[in-house]
């Protein structure tokens, strides 16, 4: 499933499928886990990049319930090889990356995603190659000029697996930070320094 002009983006343009996924994310993330959020600082409209610190494969189900607009995750390759996590990426738009190499590709269906004006969820400190995704976001904010809206999540850790991260019951709090505005020459260190400074000024 890929973006397009029909692509959509607040709750109330989700498809059947996406909303009855929300509702399951949200019951899992907020009954099961135990989770609580503070309400998301993302604009009603328009571009955002979202940028949270990563502790464990749950972080993206989080963001996901904790908000009405739809949110799409650079995410690495390989969970797309998983039939229940590719369904779910796919319903959110998400974009696959590769991690052993930088992935030009993927950063243009980044710009073209926040030049449709909608929601890019990243991780700042990792998950697919560090190094990669620092300087992605570096670009992609000179490129789109799209706030960042800086979050953290504490309370929850990885498993020995994901399987077991997935079944463990955590208490996670997620909290929201005001949105960043960069300008278009901001340079690479100042746009990863705000950001870095916002998300841990938040734990």
């Amino acid at each position: 499933m890929g973006l397009s002009s029909t692509t959509t983006d607040q709750a109330t343009e989700w498809s059947f499928t996406q909303r009855s996924l929300h509702a399951l994310l949200y019951g899992y993330t907020r009954f099961y886990q135990g989770g609580h959020w503070e309400s998301s600082s993302i604009p009603a409209t328009g571009p955002a990049i979202l940028a949270c610190n990563h502790v464990s494969v749950l972080d993206p189900l989080f963001l996901v319930a904790s908000n009405c607009r739809m949110i799409s995750f650079l995410v690495a390759r390989e969970y797309y090889d998983n039939a229940w996590t590719r369904h779910l990426l796919e319903q959110t738009y998400s974009i696959p990356v590769r991690r052993d190499r930088r992935d030009v590709g993927a950063l243009l269906q980044a710009r073209r995603l926040l030049e449709d004006g909608r929601v890019l969820g990243i991780f700042p400190e990792g998950g697919i190659n560090r190094g990669q995704t620092q300087k992605g976001l570096a670009w992609l904010v000179r490129e789109s000029a799209a706030p960042v809206v800086p979050a953290h999540i504490s309370g929850a850790r990885q498993g020995r697996s994901d399987l077991a991260t997935w079944l463990r019951r955590q208490r996670p709090l997620l909290r929201y930070g005001v949105p960043l505005h960069f300008h278009r020459d901001a340079d690479a260190a100042e746009v990863l320094g705000a950001t870095m400074s916002a998300i841990t000024t938040l734990a």
